[in-house]
């Protein structure tokens, strides 16, 4: 097959599925949390319970770390902390396997105070089945433990498996078959793994040890909120300092709540051949951090709002991603690109590469005449079919010659290009993305669509890494060709 023909085939493609594939990454299906109530699974479900826009159906409590029957007033305990007492509660089934080393150390952990007053826990199992043939949408399980319960829910059961959107599981690293999330239960997590569900596996690659760590137990007992409470209650008990202190561990189930929460901080990679299988190869510890952090103070804002009243001058108001950036970004290029590009973003509703060209276009454009917004008139040639139009509307933030003010023609013959002609007292300058970024380009949008498809989240992630490479470093002054021109017109 030939190299034009496949980026030809790659171009149809997105023109075909990116007006209905969504590119939000931010899931709001309705979560089904499983626990083997581990102290780190603790701070795991107080993440999510600390967020108030993520929807929790129930939580299930699975042999493993703790006995079942152990785990569910200590998940009582916790959802009394957060006023969430109205989340069901269910109960696996008790195998009474051997337990692993760190379950007396776990028994000692106190989660809190559970009600005096409930119903017993109803059977997992059957509380699943119902939950799956009764939701309105799919669901979406969280499990940071074994794998039993949701097997024997769905295990021999297409129409069940049918109604989860994904499997989000905490194991130790791909390949490595020795996570105790796993090997307590194999029979379970391989039955689950080969059932062609969408799994994201999460794990420690080992570059986030000693985290948390004694600032944690600073910012909790400088903060008030329910999070930094059950943190601070967490790692103050002398079983967990004792721990900490001996193995340093690092963080665990709680990775699995903040790629929940914020997807973009992780690279994932497909298992091939089970490329229904996601696992994480490497973690941005830093932006973890941060997230983290900033969750415990409150501060901490899971938006996904596209419209903003006032432009963002703080490091903390921005994407945790974007964050990595804004400094080198704002030095090199200057401020105007950067608020350019941010409004970009936000106007085109996802992070685009052929948006960033545009607005780095258009400033480009402005900075060659010295001329300020709403005064260029432009003549773009990317048409109106992505990818290539999404240049438009980087063209028009960055420039303010929009539709509305009708002072952009977009040409749709005979060719599409990424490519403009700015106008500006009878003087003109076409910019044109030079052949060998718009390879760049091409490449990462045909190596996204063959990866994950173009209705996947996966590819919208790629996309989006790949914008911030551009973003920060791709010069203006080199990636265009110029040719100034005597004024010309619509053709």
């Amino acid at each position: 097959m030939g190299k034009k023909f496949l980026l030809s085939v790659v171009i149809i493609l997105f023109v075909v599925f990116s007006r209905t594939s969504a590119v939000n990454t931010k899931d709001l299906h309705p979560l089904v949390i499983d626990t083997d109530c581990a102290f780190d699974d603790m701070r795991a479900i107080s993440i999510i319970l600390s967020q108030p826009d993520i929807r929790v159906t129930g939580i299930v409590v699975t042999e493993g770390t703790l006995l079942p029957e152990e785990g569910t007033d200590r998940i009582r305990a916790l959802l009394h902390i957060f006023s969430l007492d109205t989340i069901p509660v269910v109960c696996g089934k008790t195998y009474n396997r051997e337990g692993p080393p760190w379950r007396n150390l776990n028994r000692s952990v106190s989660w809190g105070t559970a009600p005096t007053v409930h119903e017993p826990a109803p059977d997992a199992v059957h509380w699943l089945q119902t939950i799956l043939v009764s939701a309105g949408e799919k669901i979406t399980y969280v499990c940071l433990g074994p794998l039993s319960t949701l097997e024997s829910a769905i295990g021999g059961k297409p129409e069940l498996q049918a109604r989860l959107y994904r499997i989000l599981w905490y194991n130790e690293p791909v390949g490595s078959a020795a996570g105790f999330n796993y090997t307590f239960d194999k029979p379970s997590a391989d039955s689950v793994m080969k059932m062609k569900i969408r799994m994201d596996l999460i794990s420690n690659p080992g570059d986030l040890t000693a985290f948390p760590d004694s600032s944690v137990h600073d910012l909790s007992g400088n903060s008030s909120t329910p999070l930094a409470a059950i943190l601070l209650k967490t790692v103050s008990q002398p079983a967990v300092t004792q721990n900490q202190n001996q193995h340093h561990p690092g963080m665990a189930d709680e990775l699995v709540s903040v790629y929940f929460t914020n997807p973009e901080l992780f690279d994932m990679m497909v298992l091939h051949p089970q490329v229904h299988i996601r696992y994480n190869r490497e973690v941005d510890l830093q932006s973890v951090k941060e997230v983290f952090s900033d969750m415990i103070k409150g501060s901490y804002k899971r938006s996904d709002n596209v419209v903003f009243s006032t432009f963002p001058s703080q490091r903390e108001m921005f994407a945790y991603d974007v964050r990595k950036i804004m400094d080198s970004v704002i030095s090199r290029y200057g401020p105007e690109e950067w608020k350019a590009c941010v409004m970009t973003d936000e106007f085109h509703g996802h992070l685009g590469v052929f948006s960033i060209v545009g607005a780095k276009m258009g400033i480009k454009a402005r900075e060659y005449f010295g001329a300020g917004p709403d005064v260029l008139t432009v003549i773009s040639y990317a048409g109106t079919k992505p990818p290539y139009s999404c240049l438009n509307d980087g063209i028009q933030v960055s420039t303010g010659a929009t539709i509305g003010q009708g002072l952009i023609t977009v040409v749709t013959q005979p060719q599409t290009r990424p490519e403009a002609v700015f106008t500006y007292h009878e003087r003109s300058l076409r910019l044109k993305l030079k052949e060998e970024y718009l390879a760049l380009i091409e490449h990462d949008i045909e190596e996204g669509i063959l990866k994950f498809g173009l209705t996947d989240d996966g590819y919208w992630k790629m996309i989006r890494r790949s914008a911030l490479s551009y973003w920060l470093n791709w010069d203006r002054d080199v990636i265009f060709e110029e040719i100034v021109t005597n004024t010309e017109r619509s053709k």
